[in-house]
């Protein structure tokens, strides 16, 4: 076993030692000497759909108690996000919008290195308004104009690399990646390009362009079928409809729709505290994740500096937490992971925990908390702190199982972001404690979590050398347990 993992096994399990997760932190994570204060970014921890929005949305609500106002901020995806959030005994999957939308006081940045869909974007504000029963939005959202365009052509041709089989599998059919290979082609669009006034011709070059990539490929663009957020496909259609459909979209996102990068100075030079919501995950990302399952965008803390056009230093951030799933990791796509659950026991964490995107609604693959990935993503992401999400899945009659080390050829080895390597490795576990979840979904003070679930708490943090900051321990906002 990896030092480290053996020397916290050993800490936690052999001499009691919790390393704080008993107890509140020892200090103010958000006022922190050097660090802008009331400032926090989540990010993935993991493969994707670990929770961030539901604790974005818990975050944001803290700082509404005590601030007038809060500024939120998304800067990476786009309708390949799916975040979860509780409002009441509804529950709605927000994909474009930050999940602060639903709180009226804060401010909800839509940055300049996401990737809009114009109409899924309007299907999405409806349906907010719709579980809001009519109501607008509370927040008040601002697109960044420099925001790139994620279109149906997009959509379309990502759809062509699939039925060609040199896209990944595990593309949700967004046409994210190839709305981002335009910033590298030097030829995007972006929300501005929707206003100019020879906004018609811009659209129809672009559209011709993706109509001879299509063609390039034996496709006809003006056939292929794209998905839309309800779930429905839909034909692109010639150039015609397509504009005609922009037109339809931009009409309602106008109001929206705004230069941004002052009030992101200024706000970042004031004391209005913000939130930054990361979509995807580390393992995702282009630089870390395990090729073809990585999404386009810069899924780190990095991201945020380089949307915001440096205006906000990510290594100033007073809380930089990543998320994950506390007794078990989910994957999406083609990745075989050395970790791989055995199905029974998946198939009930799948549907005790609704393992089904949010977006795609494809049942999600279960492997077993992998400790060598975890740390290494934890280390690579420069991770501070943990938040723990679905704590409440676990059960007394079955050993939480973690992986600590990999050997390869009969010696042990490191994780690395490769799939002909990870196809090489075998995984080593131990066993640990388990607890009754379904119990904690009862409990609402640290003093009542019990020992074996606060051990798991403390083995984790220790072995990622981070601090816990909160654990749910059920859907809803008031299911939490704060270390603040």
């Amino acid at each position: 076993m990896t030092n480290g993992f053996l020397s916290a096994y050993n800490a936690v399990y052999k001499k009691g030692q919790l390393f704080g997760a008993n107890r509140k932190l020892d200090h103010d994570p958000f006022t922190k000497a050097g660090r802008r204060a009331n400032s926090i970014a989540v990010v993935g921890g993991a493969l994707g759909d670990e929770g961030k929005g539901r604790i974005t949305d818990e975050l944001t609500a803290l700082f509404l108690k005590e601030h007038q106002s809060v500024f939120h901020y998304r800067d990476n995806g786009g309708a390949n996000a799916g975040h979860t959030i509780a409002v009441g005994d509804k529950k709605i999957a927000l994909h474009q919008l930050g999940s602060g939308v639903l709180q009226k006081g804060c401010t909800v940045v839509l940055g300049k290195e996401m990737v809009i869909h114009p109409q899924d974007l309007v299907l999405e504000i409806k349906e907010v308004e719709k579980v809001l029963d009519g109501q607008p939005m509370p927040a008040k959202l601002l697109i960044d104009k420099m925001a790139l365009l994620c279109l149906d052509t997009h959509r379309a041709f990502e759809a062509v690399l699939k039925m060609k089989a040199t896209g990944s599998k595990a593309a949700t059919g967004r046409g994210i990646s190839s709305a981002y290979a335009d910033v590298i082609y030097r030829n995007p669009l972006r929300l501005r390009d929707l206003f100019a006034k020879d906004w018609q011709d811009r659209v129809k070059a672009h559209f011709s362009h993706y109509q001879m990539l299509c063609q390039g490929f034996g496709f006809e663009l003006t056939s292929v079928e794209v998905p839309r957020l309800d779930g429905s496909m839909v034909k692109v259609g010639d150039s015609i409809e397509f504009s005609k459909q922009l037109a339809t979209a931009k009409k309602t996102l106008q109001p929206f729709v705004s230069e941004v990068q002052s009030l992101i100075k200024q706000t970042w030079q004031g004391q209005t505290p913000m939130v930054f919501e990361k979509a995807q995950a580390l393992g995702l990302d282009t630089r870390y994740g395990v090729y073809p399952d990585v999404t386009a965008s810069n899924c780190g803390f990095d991201g945020i500096y380089s949307s915001t056009e440096g205006a906000v230093d990510d290594q100033l951030l007073a809380v930089k937490a990543a998320t994950i799933k506390a007794t078990y990791t989910s994957s999406v796509g083609t990745r075989v992971l050395p970790t791989m659950m055995e199905e029974g026991l998946a198939k009930r964490i799948r549907e005790d925990a609704n393992e089904y995107g949010a977006t795609t609604k494809r049942p999600r693959d279960i492997a077993y908390i992998d400790l060598p990935m975890l740390s290494y993503l934890f280390r690579v992401g420069r991770v501070e702190y943990l938040t723990l999400t679905h704590l409440d899945i676990a059960y007394p009659e079955v050993p939480i199982k973690v992986c600590v080390a990999y050997e390869k050829d009969g010696q042990e080895v490191e994780y690395r972001p490769d799939q002909e390597y990870l196809n090489q490795v075998t995984a080593k576990y131990i066993e640990l404690p388990s607890f009754d979840g379904q119990a904690l979904t009862r409990v609402t003070k640290m003093s009542d979590l019990p020992k074996a679930a606060l051990q798991f708490v403390a083995f984790l943090t220790r072995s990622l050398q981070v601090q816990p900051l909160l654990v749910s321990v059920g859907p809803k906002r008031d299911q939490t347990i704060k270390y603040y």
